[in-house]
């Protein structure tokens, strides 16, 4: 049975009718989606909304790793003739490699040049690894 603003439980009657509001929303939410037991699940939903209207003002300050500069990726590739370099988007290689070995270390020269990331292929086509070059 789901509650409203004018039909909520006891318990309730002496929130705040901000908290009360998301708490019978959350309380809702608790027992239609994860069928939980009232005796559980209402102070679970009182504890969630004041936890709610403690924190909706903050916001989430920045941290390092959201601002990091992230250039392209580039890919090691099998090619008819071995081993090929292809950015990210491209639809053509940019260089071509007889050896795997020689390619993997110009295309981790370029990612590293770039902040970007290596994504080294196997001749199956499946990503053998990846790795990361960005910038902090």
């Amino acid at each position: 049975m789901p509650y409203s603003k004018q039909d909520y439980p006891a318990s309730m009657k002496n929130l705040l009718p901000d908290i009360r509001e998301k708490a019978i929303e959350i309380l809702n939410a608790l027992i239609d989606e994860k069928e939980m037991n009232l005796e559980i699940a209402i102070p679970t939903a009182i504890s969630r909304a004041k936890d709610w209207l403690a924190n909706r003002n903050r916001t989430v300050p920045d941290t390092p790793t959201d601002s990091k500069k992230h250039g392209q990726d580039i890919y090691v590739t099998p090619h008819a003739e071995g081993w090929a370099i292809k950015k990210e988007k491209n639809k053509r290689v940019s260089f071509i490699f007889k050896k795997k070995i020689e390619a993997v270390s110009k295309a981790r020269s370029l990612a590293r040049r770039n902040h970007g990331s290596l994504i080294i292929q196997r001749k199956n086509g499946t990503i053998r690894s990846k790795l990361s070059y960005n910038q902090s």
